[in-house]
C-alpha cells in the first residue's frame, strides 16, 4: 500500500522519483521501504540506467532542509540552552561574515519562540538556538542523531552522508546545517533519528531481516538494539509537543489525520548542484517525515519527494503524501483515535 502511494504521488506531481521509509521506533524495524522509480527483479535485464538498482533510501545522500529543524531544536533544548517558550527577535535575515541568510518566506517576524521557529520555519531561530548551543557541541549532537556514519541497516551499499562541512572553522558551517543546507544524510538516516524523538530519546538500529531459518531447523530473531541515548525523555517530549504545533497552527496541516496528535515537519530543500558550486535553480525536494501518535508512537515516516513540477513547497506534495499514508497506517495498525476535537 505504502509504495502504491508513493507511485500514485510521484506520478501526479511528474517529479523525477520518491521515497517512503517507515520505522517501528520503539524497536528499528522496518515496517516499508519504497522508492520510485524501480525495477521488476524478474526481469532486471530491461533496466537501461544502471542506477535505478540503487536503494536511494540508503544509498542516495541530499540536503533535508527544515526537516533538520527539529533535530538542532531537540539538541539545544537536551543542552538546557533553550526551551519551547525561549523567545528571540526574527529580523528576517542574519549576517554571518558576507553572507545573508533569510527566512524563506522572506519576512521578518518579529518576537518569536522556539515553538513558532517550527510552526513556521524560520532559518533564523535555528540558527539562534545553535549559537546558544555552540559549534562543537551541535556537531557532537548531529553525530550521536546517528548523521555522518551509516545506520548498519543488513542492506549493502549504505551511504554515510555528510556533516563534514560542521569541522570546518567559521560560523556560517553551524548556522546553514541548523536548517538542513551544507550536510547531506540519507532517508534511513532521518528517519532512525526521528526515531529518538518518538522513542523517548533512544536510537534504535534500523533492521529489515525478522529472522534467519537455518538449514539445521535453528532460528536466529533479530533483536532490536539500543545504539545509544541521544536525548532526555524530556527533551524528545518537548520537542514532540512541538512538533505537533507544526501540524495544528503550522505548515504541516496537511499532513494532519482526524482524530490523531501527530508530529512532523516539512522541508523543502534546494538541490546541489552537481558541481559542488550553489544550487539548481527551480529545482527542489519536497520532505515531510513524523511520527503518531505522539504519545505513545506506533511508526515513524519520512516521505521524500525529488523534483515535483506542479508545486514548490513540501506543503503541497510530501505533507499530503504523508496524511495519506498514515491515515492508512493508523487504521492497518488498529490504533483508536486519541481526540475528539478534530
Amino acid at each position: 500500500m505504502v509504495c502504491e502511494k508513493l507511485r500514485a504521488a510521484v506520478a501526479k506531481h511528474g517529479a523525477d522519483g520518491g521515497t517512503v521509509v517507515v520505522l517501528d521506533p520503539k524497536t528499528g524495524a522496518v515496517m516499508a521501504i519504497c522508492s520510485v522509480p524501480e525495477f521488476d527483479p524478474n526481469d532486471f535485464s530491461k533496466v537501461e540506467d544502471l542506477r535505478r538498482f540503487n536503494n536511494p533510501a540508503i544509498f542516495g545522500p541530499y540536503e533535508p532542509g527544515s526537516i533538520f529543524k527539529p533535530v538542532t531544536m531537540a539538541a539545544a533544548i537536551d543542552a538546557g540552552k533553550v526551551g519551547p517558550n525561549t523567545l528571540y527577535n526574527d529580523e528576517g535575515s542574519v549576517k554571518i561574515g558576507p553572507y545573508t541568510i533569510r527566512n524563506s518566506d522572506g519576512k521578518a517576524h518579529g518576537l518569536q519562540s522556539m515553538t513558532q521557529v517550527l510552526e513556521e520555519s524560520l532559518n533564523t531561530g535555528t540558527i539562534f538556538a545553535v549559537r546558544q548551543l555552540g559549534a562543537k557541541p551541535f556537531l557532537k549532537y548531529v553525530e550521536e542523531f546517528g548523521f555522518g556514519s551509516p545506520t548498519g541497516i543488513q542492506l549493502d551499499t549504505e551511504a554515510s552522508g555528510d556533516v563534514d562541512s560542521l569541522r570546518k572553522k567559521g560560523d556560517i558551517w553551524s548556522a546553514t546545517a541548523s536548517f538542513g543546507q551544507g550536510i547531506t544524510t540519507t532517508p534511513i538516516q532521518l528517519a532512525a533519528a526521528y526515531g529518538v524523538l518518538a522513542n523517548g530519546g533512544k536510537l534504535m538500529k534500523p533492521y529489515v531481516v525478522d529472522s534467519i531459518e537455518h538449514p539445521d531447523g535453528t532460528v536466529v530473531k533479530t533483536e532490536p538494539q539500543v545504539v545509544r541515548q541521544v536525548v532526555t525523555k524530556r527533551a524528545a517530549a518537548l520537542v514532540g509537543g512541538m512538533l505537533v504545533r507544526v501540524i495544528e497552527n503550522g505548515h504541516g496541516k496537511r499532513a494532519a489525520v482526524p482524530g490523531y496528535y501527530i508530529a512532523g515537519k516539512t522541508g523543502t530543500a534546494q538541490i546541489a548542484k552537481s558541481d559542488g558550486q550553489g544550487y539548481e535553480k527551480d529545482a527542489f525536494i519536497g520532505s515531510f517525515i513524523g511520527y503518531a501518535p505522539v504519545d505513545d508512537p506506533a511508526f515513524v515516516m519520512l516521505v521524500k519527494i525529488d523534483r515535483p513540477r506542479d508545486v514548490e513547497w513540501a506543503e503541497s506534495s510530501a505533507g499530503p503524501l504523508f496524511g495519506d499514508i498514515a491515515k492508512f497506517l493508523l487504521q492497518y495498525l488498529e490504533i483508536p483515535p486519541d481526540r475528539a476535537d478534530r
